[in-house]
């Protein structure tokens, strides 16, 4: 929904005060990387990136998709088919699709799927800097530790609904703090109950 595609079953989605949905001029705002994998494997990395940056109708298409290349340290592989890279090479041409147009937003779902330590720590700093120099970088991933050296703003999504929000450390005492709740199945319920209480482990049973 925040990249267009879908439309929201209820309320809006909107880009600085403009609704998103059906709005093809926001694209040029809006920097994408998907989680699917798939990918137009037939052409190399510097066809894939060239042509977004065509499509986007850049003065310099090819100056565009250079830098962009250059910026996930691509360029060395840009002229392989994309069928003979690896996950973590495809995250990073997806990246260099998304950053070809220079967009104030990026948009990632997972990016830092199959990418080996040093390539994550790449990104890592990459999208850290981004974020100093102004541009809005809202990614999702189930990995706490990319979240807390990356993220100034949490929103936790819990079976599709928000639960909380916050930096890390917020997040983490909710987490924390949050009661739980433990279920022992015994074949002896009498002998289980009395071992419990012989250790003290019952507040108030007693």
């Amino acid at each position: 929904m925040m990249g267009g595609l879908l439309p929201p079953s209820t309320g809006s989605v909107t880009l600085d005060g403009e609704v998103i949905w059906r709005n093809e001029q926001i694209y040029r705002r809006i920097g994408l990387v998907p989680e699917r994998e798939a990918m137009y494997d037939v052409v190399t990395g510097w066809e894939f990136v060239l042509a977004n940056a065509r499509l986007h109708r850049l003065p310099d298409p090819e100056a565009a998709a250079h830098r962009a290349l250059e910026t996930v340290e691509m360029t060395g592989a840009q002229g392989r088919g994309i069928a003979t890279y690896s996950k973590g090479m495809k995250q990073r041409i997806k990246m260099a699709t998304a950053l070809v147009h220079d967009p104030p937003v990026l948009l990632l779902d997972e990016p830092f799927n199959g990418m080996d330590p040093r390539q994550r720590l790449q990104l890592m700093d990459l999208l850290v800097e981004m974020g100093r120099r102004g541009r809005t970088v809202l990614f999702s991933s189930h990995i706490l530790e990319e979240v807390e050296q990356i993220a100034t703003n949490i929103q936790v999504m819990v079976a599709g609904r928000h639960a909380a929000s916050g930096d890390f450390r917020e997040i983490r005492r909710l987490m924390t703090e949050r009661p739980h709740q433990y279920t022992i199945r015994s074949d002896d319920d009498r002998a289980l109950a009395a071992a419990i209480m012989a250790e003290g482990a019952c507040p108030g049973c007693g």
